[in-house]
């Protein structure tokens, strides 16, 4: 059953920094408070953590669910012994199919992409989520191997979005992005207390589909973790054309 609005929907893309805050707080009550006030219809997570914390209990993602009322897409990308660390898709609905690209296995600390497709008003919406490299040269070739394996659905529109870690406007990764998906907005979102980069980041596929881009600022916002939360509106009406 589709939930999202017709003919559109809300996207949003958050590095929650394993639920730490500014104030070097361990607060997932926080986070799932930020998440509740972006009332995204899909919202992309960077540094989920389920580990055991010594700030305090694991989190799962029946936690999370729970707590924010969404369905969960998991991608983990580092394991131990007290569970696992990486990225995940919520949603107000089940995917329909979703796919894991290991897009860093060479790399010192893995990076992976999630994609999920999801049916709106008779389409296709595909979602995908990454976390790129700390290193320029690992950004670079991660952004490479997205290009390669994520393309727009045939009969529907795809939005890729997370943390690039890309501090120069035309930074490696994303000069890759810029030539395969073309120009788009990114207001800073890094660091959250004074963001005067924009590590968060959208594109969409067709390019005009991505609309009213915009950093999300509350005062949980602001303290809940080092990144806001950025916020856009997509149109599913758009043609390719």
């Amino acid at each position: 059953m589709e939930t999202f609005g017709a003919g559109g929907a809300i996207l949003a893309t958050y590095n929650i920094h394993k639920f730490v805050g500014r104030d070097r707080r361990r607060d997932p009550e926080r986070t799932f408070q930020v998440l509740r006030e972006l009332d995204a219809d899909v919202i992309g997570i960077q540094e989920f953590d389920s580990r055991t914390h010594r700030r305090g209990a694991a989190v799962t993602v029946a936690d999370l669910e729970r707590e924010t009322g969404y369905t969960a897409h998991v991608q983990p990308t580092r394991h131990n012994r007290d569970g696992y660390h990486g990225n995940l898709i919520l949603a107000r609905q089940n995917a329909h199919k979703v796919q894991r690209h290991n897009i860093g296995a060479t790399e010192v600390e893995p990076r992976g992409m999630i994609e999920a497709d999801f049916s709106v008003a008779g389409r296709t919406l595909r979602v995908a989520v990454t976390h790129l490299a700390l290193w320029p040269p690992a950004r670079a070739r991660q952004a490479a191997k997205i290009v390669r394996q994520l393309q727009a659905p045939p009969n529907g529109m795809m939005v890729l979005m997370g943390d690039l870690n890309e501090w120069l406007p035309f930074g490696g990764a994303g000069r890759v992005f810029h030539r395969h998906y073309g120009a788009h907005s990114k207001p800073a979102s890094f660091p959250s207390i004074r963001p005067v980069v924009g590590f968060d980041q959208m594109w969409a596929s067709p390019r005009g589909s991505l609309v009213s881009v915009a950093v999300h600022r509350s005062e949980l916002a602001d303290r809940a973790s080092d990144h806001l939360p950025v916020k856009a509106m997509v149109d599913l009406l758009t043609d390719a054309a």
